[in-house]
């Protein structure tokens, strides 16, 4: 299952909305979320990683992968044992 999450333009709420879409993954076991921020500012890309860096985010996902061409999109990872 692939969950997607649009953060464009940059809601003010955008911690909530990622944490919730992550605690969807977690409850459906999902195996990629993605995050598309749009063609935003780099602050938007810093505040969105610096959430997902967070010690109790992190422990959901196995991996984080960045693309920057043209809109900008964060997939996370799943694995599930």
């Amino acid at each position: 299952m692939k969950l997607k999450l649009n953060l464009f333009p940059a809601p003010l709420q955008m911690e909530d909305k990622m944490a919730g879409i992550i605690q969807e993954a977690v409850d459906g076991r999902a195996s990629i979320v993605e995050i598309a921020y749009g063609p935003a500012a780099d602050t938007v890309k810093k505040r969105i990683l610096k959430f997902l860096n967070k010690k109790e985010i992190r422990k959901f996902y196995s991996r984080l992968e960045k693309t920057d061409k043209g809109w900008g999109r964060i997939y996370l990872h799943f694995r599930w044992k």
